[in-house]
């Protein structure tokens, strides 16, 4: 995945994101990210997507996924439909995020460091398409 904060969409299209790094604060989505453009500024700057958390979406339209990458400071996690298709990932430098918990339609993410996110995965930017 591109090693960028943003929200990354599988068609291609994109939001900034940023948060106060390993404390999780100051969570926020911006303006729109071409990642067409992101990548073609620096092809190589991407990481690996280690799963260390996972989570069934109560209402059956796929789950939750979350982990970090080779960087050490990154942290990501990710909407998968049904079929296995990525929906969407998130990729900040907030340290690895090793647990997931969904109240719907809330999900809290914590990193290694006992700090925590949550997003409403009713909001259009985390939903299912």
């Amino acid at each position: 995945m591109p090693a960028h904060r943003g929200l990354f969409r599988a068609d291609g299209t994109g939001l900034e994101a940023d948060c106060d790094d390993a404390e999780l604060t100051g969570f926020a989505l911006g303006g729109p990210l071409d990642l067409d453009a992101l990548m073609a500024d620096d092809p190589e700057w991407v990481t690996s997507a280690d799963v260390f958390a996972e989570a069934a979406l109560p209402d059956g339209s796929g789950r939750l996924v979350s982990g970090g990458g080779s960087h050490g400071s990154d942290g990501f996690f990710a909407r998968i439909d049904t079929e296995g298709r990525l929906v969407w990932v998130v990729h900040l430098f907030c340290n690895e995020l090793v647990a997931i918990a969904v109240d719907w339609p809330l999900a809290t993410l914590t990193n290694n460091c006992d700090n925590t996110l949550t997003i409403d995965l009713t909001d259009p930017d985390f939903g299912p398409a």
